[in-house]
């Protein structure tokens, strides 16, 4: 009985003294800010350079589990995802195909984003909610 009544009395505390902060930012955005120096588009994929390489590592996995790296344009007109299956260290060059169906249907685009930056996502459910400026 004591148990149910300090459960009642917990129920009962008034939660409004809290005051809940909404924030447009996430603490825990893991990506990398990128300059895109050149991009080629193809039927299926394209390639973009980058200041760096993004190879797939299969030694280190994110929280879902998955190899990639994951890429977002930092333009307006360019919301999807993108996933880097492929890269070349020596030059710096990415392959990357679409990921999710926004990414899909705004490939090919006729956007040129080269001198803009881009954000590269190390963990990509970590920071899905995340915005690359």
């Amino acid at each position: 009985m004591r148990y149910l009544s300090f459960l009642f009395f917990l129920s009962c505390v008034d939660i409004e003294d809290d005051p809940v902060i909404f924030t447009d930012s996430y603490e825990d955005c893991f990506f990398k800010k990128e300059k895109i120096h050149g991009i080629d588009l193809f039927q299926n994929y394209f390639t973009i350079t980058l200041d760096n390489a993004f190879v797939p590592d299969f030694n280190f996995t994110d929280s879902v589990l998955t190899d990639y790296y994951y890429f977002k344009f930092s333009s307006d007109s360019l919301n999807g995802t993108y996933v880097i299956t492929d890269a070349s260290r020596r030059y710096k060059i990415n392959t990357v195909q679409p990921y999710d169906s926004i990414a899909l249907s705004e490939y090919p685009f006729s956007y040129n984003p080269t001198g803009e930056s881009a954000c590269v996502y190390l963990d990509f459910l970590k920071t899905e909610n995340c915005d690359c400026f």
